[in-house]
């Protein structure tokens, strides 16, 4: 269907851009806050990916791959760019209607649980990048090792690599906790 959308847009009728926006903004936006952990980053990141995709359209080739694979890599290079920016690190605030479950727990397990969504978001904010995003693109967005590689642009073994010293990194920092 995104597809669709694409051509859409190349054919003068802008306003397919905005079902191409409305269908991945979530999981870009997802994809962006594992990144930097700031929300707000995140939605600016986000706004200025399907800004410069759409400014490069023409440069769009359904050839070499899906739109949404191409879309994640210009927000990767906007990420990463504006994260060697930014020399500092910001602790993640999480989002506590999220990790909490639709029924009503007990108190302590509630705690418990933000507890360990919190540090479990560190382990992975303290990932360094190559390591971090191949982690999120894989675990939290689900994609294939190949659509990791085209984002990155690094073969699929540096990809496997890179997510099997990620999640043995994450396991040895939280083994403690997960042992407790």
């Amino acid at each position: 269907m995104i597809e669709k959308w694409v051509e859409q847009c190349r054919k003068g009728q802008t306003r397919a851009y905005a079902s191409i926006v409305q269908t991945l903004r979530p999981k870009l936006l997802v994809f962006l806050y594992r990144m930097t952990q700031d929300l707000e980053m995140a939605e600016d990141l986000g706004q200025e990916a399907f800004l410069k995709g759409y400014r490069l359209l023409d440069r769009f080739d359904s050839r070499k791959g899906k739109f949404s694979t191409w879309l994640f890599t210009i927000a990767r290079n906007l990420c990463l760019d504006e994260l060697r920016k930014r020399s500092h690190t910001k602790v993640p605030l999480d989002d506590i209607a999220e990790a909490m479950p639709d029924h009503e727990p007990n108190p302590q397990a509630v705690a418990s649980d933000v507890q360990m969504e919190t540090k479990i978001s560190e382990a992975v904010r303290r990932l360094e990048v190559p390591f971090r995003e191949v982690f999120v693109l894989r675990e939290y967005e689900q994609l294939s090792v190949g659509e990791i590689a085209e984002i990155t642009g690094v073969p699929e073994g540096t990809v496997k690599s890179r997510l099997y010293r990620a999640r043995l990194t994450l396991q040895e920092a939280l083994a403690p906790i997960l042992d407790a």
